[in-house]
């Protein structure tokens, strides 16, 4: 374990990993000190957060981007769907309403939080979370909830979307969203080159993918949605998962990641170089990946104003304990 903290913002190479000999490929435990729960979330300093406010807000406009709660209507991965009941009370002559909410956190648009994932033969044999938390102590405390990440005030700063459909559509590539098919890193790189995408220097930017999948998916009937999660393999587009796309998100210093994607990643996923990314950036960084994202709205924004940068507000439900939540996000321009 490092044995001192490492400062928020300053630059550690990919070959420095594992930080943690002891600990899985890629782990950073011990970057942020052997009790820190919040991860890459700790490149949100202050000054980070407000230079951000300066320099992407400029027009006040707002754009939600998460998805209705009861999208999709069937879910995958085995989930139930959201149920919603209006239950009325109140004395005679008074009406009140109130709302009865029963979902699985994780159904539609949503931030991963650290209790997430294990995978991986090195992380699922010794049962080993963010900063080398074991499974007894998410039982028995609310260590890496995701309440964390709220009473820290959100993941908060600059985002940045890589329209990669739009780019994709551009560039006579079809790609399939609803099919197991992997967005290679060097397609993201063009992306980046074609539409003069840069990354804060110090860090801290939150970065979106856009495959189309919310688009894709809300173009199908009810029937042809419920065969999706009907399908023997959730078969879905995603970020390929090799070292080389694990060192460009080290590089680049993301504070978060998040895509429209159901699992950010290909899903299933395997077979590529990493058994997958959720393992490393769950399990070994501490950085929240967001999945299901509605960005469509967000990318008719980004092309309108001519830029691909913005200021994001979200903050995740106060669950202590809690493994995951709806981003409750919103970009600003």
């Amino acid at each position: 374990m490092a044995s001192q903290p490492v400062l928020a913002t300053a630059t550690l190479p990919f070959s420095s990993l594992p930080l943690d000999p002891l600990g899985p490929p890629y782990n950073a435990w011990g970057r942020y000190g052997s009790s820190d729960q919040l991860g890459t979330l700790n490149m949100l300093v202050p000054s980070v957060v407000a230079a951000a406010a300066r320099t992407e807000i400029r027009t006040g406009t707002r754009v939600s981007l998460d998805w209705p709660l009861n999208k999709p209507i069937h879910p995958n991965y085995g989930r139930d769907r959201l149920k919603h009941v209006i239950r009325r009370k109140g004395p005679e002559g008074r009406v009140v309403n109130d709302d009865l909410l029963e979902f699985n956190t994780q159904i539609s648009s949503q931030w991963d939080g650290l209790r997430h994932y294990v995978d991986g033969k090195r992380y699922l044999e010794a049962k080993r979370y963010y900063n080398n938390t074991t499974d007894e102590q998410l039982q028995s405390s609310p260590a890496l909830g995701i309440d964390v990440i709220a009473s820290s005030g959100g993941i908060t700063g600059r985002g940045i979307l890589l329209d990669y459909v739009s780019w994709a559509e551009a560039n006579s590539v079809q790609p399939d969203p609803l099919a197991s098919t992997s967005i290679p890193l060097a397609h993201l790189q063009r992306v980046i080159a074609s539409y003069n995408i840069t990354f804060s220097p110090c860090g801290g930017d939150i970065l979106f993918i856009r495959s189309g999948l919310t688009a894709a998916y809300n173009k199908r009937d009810d029937a042809s949605q419920h065969m999706l999660s009907k399908r023997p393999t959730a078969d879905f587009a995603g970020v390929e998962a090799t070292p080389e796309v694990l060192k460009w998100l080290w590089d680049s210093k993301f504070a978060a990641v998040a895509g429209d994607m159901p699992a950010f990643e290909r899903s299933p996923p395997g077979g590529e170089g990493v058994r997958c990314l959720h393992e490393v950036l769950l399990g070994g960084w501490g950085c929240p990946i967001g999945e299901m994202f509605d960005l469509e709205a967000l990318a008719e924004m980004c092309k309108k104003e001519a830029r691909w940068s913005f200021f994001v507000s979200s903050v995740p439900l106060k669950v202590p304990g809690g493994v995951a939540s709806p981003p409750n996000a919103i970009a600003i321009f």
